[in-house]
């Protein structure tokens, strides 16, 4: 090999040591880039040249060049963040953003909502998963939306009661019977309900949202029977105000232990009240501890010797209208919305993409990738499932980077790079002194 060789292959051995400094570099300045994933510059020796040596043939390198610069997909740390639409994937998987048709992939979780409810990222690309429609996630992939509609109001349809009724007083009573209970101004009023009536409250709702203050009034009518009532005001349900109307009535028996074992009520609510706002009254469940058909149910009611009746629980599953308040993210993906209401809705579900190779992705920038043939076809699916990693909301993925990594590998380039500038240099004066030979 001739001395030109020589100042070639010292200059291939700077320029791969300058490739390296460069990677380090771009290491370096990502450092606290979110999401960001280090890359590392590999080399491979050129085609070496063959030569006679004494002991036979020979080959001689020429040097060397990049080979590639790998992406080093490994876990960076967690570090907490104050939103919640702020995510961070522990294990494997990537974020899927589009942008048009476009997909990108991504591990950089900083998400916001825009004006149309989407979350996107800094450059606006749509994060994807499967948005959800009165609280039931969609198959379909698309733009993942946080609507800020009122989430509609319910209407009760079961009132649960658990209660112990007094015992102490062993008469027996029917003043509530002989009641006019229809709201009718000719009707009972508030002030009629007998003495010996135990009642108690709970608010319900109608469809519309409207809350309505319900009365359940319980009188002892028989031994070991006890015959209750719904009751609402009259001005409720279009009637006179001030006069309760009579919604749902029925029996409850006890046993000698003051268990409850019988359980009837009838709805005379949908044989045509309307509540005033124009919504209709529906057929409530109430729920004692027993149905008509003396299977159990929810709630609890029995007789006790003490000398008060008293309420434990009492609840009911309407609500009325609410506004989205805030947002939570489970570690399954699912984003969920709590309402000024009280009712936590699902809004939808982040999805995750995983790779047959995620060395095959092609980095476009922004700490995003691009699928290739080399990467495969992304394999989508929720958070946990299939290998993916979870993912934890109020936190960023920060750089894979370790600083004191990249400095010991600066430092080998460096001194890389200042050895084959002396290949050059020595290769140099060695030419110097053939051509004073001349």
């Amino acid at each position: 090999m001739s001395l030109f060789t020589t100042l070639t292959t010292g200059a291939s051995g700077m320029g791969t040591q300058s490739a390296a400094l460069s990677v380090i570099g771009d290491n370096i300045a990502n450092l606290n880039t979110v999401g960001f994933k280090g890359s590392r510059a590999s080399f491979a020796d050129y085609l070496p040249q063959n030569t006679a040596g004494m002991s036979g043939p020979a080959t001689i390198g020429s040097g060397a060049g990049l080979n590639a610069v790998a992406t080093q997909f490994g876990q960076g740390s967690m570090s907490a963040t104050s939103s919640a639409t702020d995510m961070a994937i522990s294990g494997a998987g990537f974020f899927m953003v589009m942008d048009g048709d476009q997909a990108y992939y991504t591990r950089a979780g900083e998400f916001y909502r825009d004006a149309d409810g989407r979350l996107v990222n800094a450059a606006g690309y749509c994060l994807q998963g499967y948005n959800a429609e009165n609280g039931d996630l969609s198959h379909s992939l698309g733009d993942l939306v946080i609507s800020a509609e009122p989430a509609p109001p319910s209407a009760t349809s079961t009132v649960e009661f658990s209660a112990v009724l007094s015992n102490s007083d062993t008469t027996t009573y029917t003043g509530m019977t002989t009641l006019t209970l229809d709201g009718s101004a000719s009707g009972a009023t508030w002030e009629d309900l007998p003495d010996d009536v135990w009642t108690t409250s709970v608010t319900v709702y109608d469809s519309q949202g409207a809350s309505h203050e319900m009365t359940l009034a319980f009188e002892h009518t028989a031994d070991g029977t006890w015959s209750w009532w719904a009751l609402v005001d009259g001005e409720d349900v279009g009637e006179t105000a001030g006069n309760p109307v009579e919604l749902a009535s029925g029996e409850c028996t006890f046993d000698e232990d003051g268990v409850l074992t019988g359980f009837t009520g009838t709805s005379t609510a949908s044989s045509g009240y309307t509540w005033a706002d124009g919504a209709a009254v529906e057929d409530i469940d109430f729920q004692f501890g027993v149905d008509s058909l003396g299977e159990s149910t929810g709630g609890s009611l029995r007789l006790t010797p003490e000398e008060d009746s008293a309420v434990s629980t009492i609840s009911q599953d309407g609500y009325p209208m609410g506004d989205l308040s805030g947002v939570s993210v489970d570690v399954d993906g699912t984003i969920t919305g709590t309402y000024t209401n009280g009712e936590d809705i699902v809004l939808g579900q982040v999805a995750l993409a995983t790779f047959a190779s995620v060395n095959g992705l092609e980095r476009v920038g922004g700490a995003m990738f691009r699928a290739t043939a080399a990467s495969g076809d992304p394999a989508l699916g929720a958070p946990g499932s299939g290998g993916r990693g979870d993912l934890y909301s109020y936190a960023l993925e920060a750089s894979n980077v370790e600083l004191e990594d990249e400095f010991v590998a600066m430092i080998t380039a460096q001194r890389g790079y200042q050895a084959s500038a002396r290949v050059i240099s020595a290769a140099d004066q060695t030419l110097q002194e053939l051509v004073n030979l001349i």
